[in-house]
């Protein structure tokens, strides 16, 4: 099951010594942050854990292709540039992860 964000604030409660009410605003202006810096296109680390980066996808224009189940030629549509997010797992992030096992016995369950 996911962690809520009411139990993540319980636990940053708990771990920094504050209130409750403290560890939400602090989460929040966390949030806000990131969020901010996204949108100005910048990239945000996350501790050790995470870094963030904004992504342009070039355009791509139309082209051939064949349709797999029938061998027909088909024309694939052109698609706008857009924009996108890449999450990249830090040093932190990737040690803390579990054996194949327990990972497959938590993920079964």
């Amino acid at each position: 099951m996911p962690l809520t964000q009411t139990q993540l604030a319980s636990a940053v409660a708990d771990r920094a010594e504050l209130s409750k009410t403290d560890a939400k605003r602090a989460l929040a202006a966390l949030e806000d942050v990131v969020l901010e810096q996204l949108g100005n296109a910048e990239k945000v680390r996350i501790g050790g854990m995470v870094q963030l980066a904004v992504r342009v996808k070039p355009a791509q224009k139309k082209r051939t292709g064949r349709n797999p189940a029938t061998g027909e030629e088909i024309t694939i549509a052109a698609k706008p540039a857009s924009v996108d997010l890449r999450a990249r797992p830090l040093a932190k992030a990737k040690t803390s992860l579990p054996s194949v096992q327990k990972a497959r016995r938590r993920l079964a369950a």
